[in-house]
């Protein structure tokens, strides 16, 4: 499945993600991490990467709604060096991350500075690519907990981020998809691994097609 977590209306079920890793006990407060509870410190931040701190939960915000959260490699590198410094706090138990806006949590690559780069001569788009598929291997590979609030688009690069989760959370307005394949391009981000071990064809389907699903076909 694409997710393990549903938030429809005011119900809510809960099924432990498969992520392989030993870990510390993993049981804490749903109520601190998905509701906005005000919280004990402003945040860090006001950049594409909004950081923040409240009940020992680290908070990582995608925070480019114009573009629809879309991730560029500083956004790549600001994740990562906050997830490898709060590794290491034992003030931080646990990490959410989540998208700004309302409408994505993450719309994928930022394509036209990759697009740009490569018309221009230059290599960022090798060392995009590069760093940010070490910054999903390390999600996977995290030693804390890790919850990802996937409200609105979640597409590509944003699919990529999520499947190292522990808990991967959907709500009403959920759009998963690996849109790649509109663009000539493979699903990447490790779909190859994860789309292969979705039930009967729904993986090679979304893989080929592009298309997009929602919650309920997430949870299945």
């Amino acid at each position: 499945m694409l997710c393990t977590f549903a938030l429809l209306g005011s119900s809510a079920t809960l099924e432990r993600s498969n992520k392989k890793k030993a870990q510390p006990n993993k049981e804490f407060s749903m109520s601190s991490q998905v509701s906005s509870a005000r919280s004990v410190r402003p945040p860090a931040s006001q950049d594409s990467i909004a950081v923040d701190v409240r009940n020992h939960i680290g908070h990582l915000t995608l925070n480019r709604p114009e573009g629809l959260n879309a991730i560029d490699l500083d956004m790549v590198r600001t994740l990562r060096q906050q997830l490898d410094r709060w590794a290491d706090d034992p003030s931080v138990h646990a990490v959410v991350l989540r998208g700004a806006g309302g409408k994505a949590f993450c719309a994928g690559g930022d394509i036209r500075s990759l697009y740009e780069s490569h018309q221009n001569g230059q290599d960022l788009h090798h060392t995009f690519f590069a760093e940010e598929y070490e910054l999903d291997l390390a999600i996977h590979r995290y030693r804390k907990p890790v919850l990802a609030l996937m409200d609105g688009l979640v597409l590509g690069g944003g699919m990529g981020l999520v499947q190292g989760a522990d808990l991967r959370v959907v709500t009403e307005r959920s759009r998963l998809g690996m849109p790649e394949a509109a663009i000539g391009y493979f699903p990447d981000v490790g779909g190859s691994y994860f789309l292969s071990r979705l039930p009967g064809e729904l993986g090679t389907w979304l893989g080929v097609t592009g298309s997009q699903i929602g919650a309920a076909d997430a949870m299945y």
